[in-house]
């Protein structure tokens, strides 16, 4: 017997050993009348002898058919050799893989879905030769703007004056002059959020194209008391790598799982809600690979799950379902799937995408078979990364330490930093000047997905700030200076975000989409408030709710509201003093109600907006021509007697002849007897001159119009 033989094994430990996937191997054991729930179930010392010898017995009937296959081949005079233990084993393989497996075929199509969304992505399209685009940040003055150029500054302060702009050498311009600059010299102008990140990307993908499959970012979200504390705790108590103290004192908010026996690891954001993942989305940062939706067996999907989802969505992070408490009496998980299909959230045993994984905190069942499932997501998204070059990262906290100063918490995303590494974070630079893990243990250096504490910061960058290791102490000076400046002008701008005001002026740019936020005293107004708007619009303008719940407006809904460029609605609640700070700085509009049938009028105004106006024919006037001048150097001119309204001259005109129109341009000259004229009434006579028209027959009818645009309304 092998080693080990006698031991208790789980299913996928077998699968490993027979080298069979573990679906494979399950429709194995329902063959055999052996009843397991899934990969991580237990087999019996026996259970496991039975599926080898049957193993074993496949095996000998393929080599018997190989056997007797080459006899085959003799007779024909086919020289070909006996097939080895190893083709004999795939055969065995191939017959137990034509058991078909749909979640296999519903994993390799999800897998290719990922990577079709991951190439358009990184594909964007490029309409212009690379070195024709100027990449810069707001905010850059004339002088930069030349440099970049190569061209003399006079001539970039000419333009500005040819456009309007006074502007000195060190004036900072906003994105649109500089826009407007740059096409004068044959340049198109992209913005770029951070001076300098187009440079430091390029150049830290200049140092190496070694690639390796990096760890999973994970956060944990769900509703208050379902478990998502218990759930950390047992995570952390059994997986977390231990220091050598034995001590998680988490001082950088985040820490690493240790999964299973080949040492697999997986990097949980410790945030203290969704306020923090939204803040950080809001600074355009994006730390996490996979949400993990963490909802109580005995309880239903409640307000702050649905905001779980809402964040999860508006961020495109795909969310990883936990049902919790299931060691519980009342436990209904079947219900909670029920719950989340009617959010358009269907977990794969129902036929979805979604992977579904059901634990208690208390007995850890289960715990394995999520972090199992967290590891086959992060398998599907690939997740990668160049380990040898300079690190990049997001800032997740920073902070003033009365004993060793400016303290940053930073997730490594790509690279490996060093100790002694110089660095910019957000507008500030530093040397490393010590790093220390999540158990307050000093390192040398972290590789990509790893959290670290680092030392040595010239300031506090804030959450979701970018961290990019540099070459030299100039280089981050330089990049951090310019931040700075950048940083104070738009200090200076008056920061706002989508009012209902843009929508009710919206021109034809938009994109006909109104994203909101709504907010009410009770479930059944927030319901109903949902249900009236989202039946306005049609197939131009359409409402789109970002988030809807119970309560008053909170700094929360402002940050989402503010990532998702949504405007917030509140029917019978007010803001509390917090949420509305943090909206007047940020610019998100909020708009209370108490009346649905002021909500309904106000967003149908604000969609009206969005239409565009219908173009109508305003008639003015006609005239009868009743004689034809030939004016020398003019050519000819109708004498008309205008038979109602009043003709206008530059105005729109057509000519009827015999009701049909054999002319439409514009009236060139109108006039009464030798005098030029701007209009004339009806009932008097006149000479009208048709623009690049000389074809007139007495009889012919001349119809002055306008044309005006008519807003519409839904």
């Amino acid at each position: 017997m092998a080693q080990g033989e006698g031991e208790k094994k789980r299913v996928y430990e077998l699968a490993r050993e027979l080298n069979l996937s573990s679906e494979a191997l399950l429709k194995v054991l329902a063959g055999m009348q052996i009843t397991v729930k899934s990969h991580m179930s237990t087999l019996t010392s026996e259970q496991a002898d039975q599926v080898r010898e049957r193993f074993e017995r496949e095996k000998q009937k393929a080599r018997s058919r190989a056997a007797r296959s080459k006899k085959r081949r003799r007779r024909k005079k086919k020289k070909k050799s006996v097939p080895s233990t190893a083709e004999a084993e795939k055969i065995v393989k191939d017959t137990l893989a034509k058991i078909d497996s749909s979640k296999s075929r519903t994993r390799k199509k999800r897998r290719r879905k990922y990577k079709e969304e991951k190439q358009e992505r990184h594909e964007k399209q490029v309409t212009t030769a690379e070195e024709d685009v100027l990449k810069i940040t707001e905010f850059t003055s004339p002088s930069e703007l030349a440099d970049m150029m190569g061209v003399n500054l006079n001539k970039v302060i000419s333009k500005c004056l040819e456009l309007g702009v006074m502007a000195t050498a060190n004036q900072r311009l906003d994105i649109d002059t500089l826009t407007l600059l740059g096409a004068e010299f044959g340049y198109e102008v992209e913005k770029v959020s951070e001076y300098g990140a187009e440079e430091l990307e390029q150049k830290r993908k200049e140092k190496s194209e070694r690639k390796v499959t990096r760890p999973p970012v994970v956060t944990v979200m769900g509703h208050v008391d379902h478990g998502k504390t218990a759930l950390l705790d047992r995570i952390r108590s059994t997986n977390v790598i231990a220091s050598e103290s034995g001590g998680i004192t988490q001082h950088i908010g985040a820490y690493v799982a240790e999964v299973g026996d080949e040492g697999d690891r997986i990097t949980f954001i410790d945030t203290p809600g969704h306020e923090a993942f939204t803040a950080m989305r809001t600074r355009g940062a994006q730390v996490t690979d996979i949400v993990v939706l963490v909802i109580a067996a005995d309880s239903r999907v409640m307000p702050q799950t649905e905001e779980a989802i809402d964040h999860a969505r508006a961020a495109g992070v795909p969310i990883l379902v936990t049902i919790s408490k299931m060691d519980l009496s009342t436990a209904n998980p079947d219900r909670i799937k029920q719950d989340l299909a009617g959010r358009q959230i269907l977990v794969e045993e129902w036929g979805g995408e979604v992977l579904c994984a059901e634990v208690s905190a208390i007995t850890g069942e289960g715990v394995d078979d999520l972090l199992e499932k967290i590891l086959l997501q992060a398998e599907l998204l690939e997740l990668t990364a160049y380990p040898d070059r300079p690190a990049m990262g997001t800032v997740l906290e920073g902070k003033i330490d009365s004993r060793r100063g400016s303290v940053v918490n930073v997730l490594i995303q790509d690279g490996t930093l060093h100790e002694g590494d110089y660095f910019v974070a957000g507008q500030y630079r530093g040397r490393i000047r010590a790093m220390y893990d999540e158990n307050d243990n000093q390192l040398a250096s972290v590789k990509p997905s790893f959290p670290v504490q680092i030392l040595g910061a010239s300031g506090v960058p804030e959450a979701g700030d970018s961290f990019t290791a540099v070459d030299s102490e100039q280089e981050a000076k330089e990049v951090s200076r310019r931040r700075q400046v950048v940083e104070r002008e738009r200090d200076l701008q008056t920061r706002r975000h989508v009012t209902l005001e843009d929508f009710w002026k919206a021109s034809e740019e938009g994109e006909g989409v109104l994203n909101l936020i709504v907010k009410a005293d009770v479930q059944g107004s927030a319901e109903a408030i949902v249900d009236t708007l989202t039946k306005m619009g049609s197939d131009e303008v359409s409402v789109e709710i970002v988030h809807s719940g119970v309560g008053g407006v909170t700094e929360g809904d402002v940050m989402l509201a503010a990532a998702s460029d949504a405007v917030i609605i509140g029917f019978r609640v007010r803001p509390d003093i917090r949420a509305r700070e943090k909206a007047n700085s940020m610019g998100v509009e909020i708009n209370t109600f108490n009346v649905i049938y002021d909500v309904e009028e106000t967003i149908k105004k604000a969609l009206s907006g969005l239409l565009k106006p219908v173009e109508k024919e305003e008639f003015l006037g006609s005239a009868e021509v009743r004689e034809i001048f030939k004016v020398p150097n003019v050519g000819n001119i109708a004498g008309c007697y205008v038979v109602g309204g009043t003709v206008s001259r530059n105005a729109m005109a057509r000519l009827v002849r015999d009701g049909v129109e054999v002319w439409n341009g514009r009236i060139a000259s109108l006039k009464h007897f030798q005098e030029d004229r701007k209009e004339i009434s009806a009932g008097f006579e006149c000479g009208i001159g048709l623009e690049g028209f000389q074809d007139l027959k007495v009889g012919d009818i001349i119809e002055c119009y306008k044309i005006v645009e008519i807003s519409r309304e839904l």
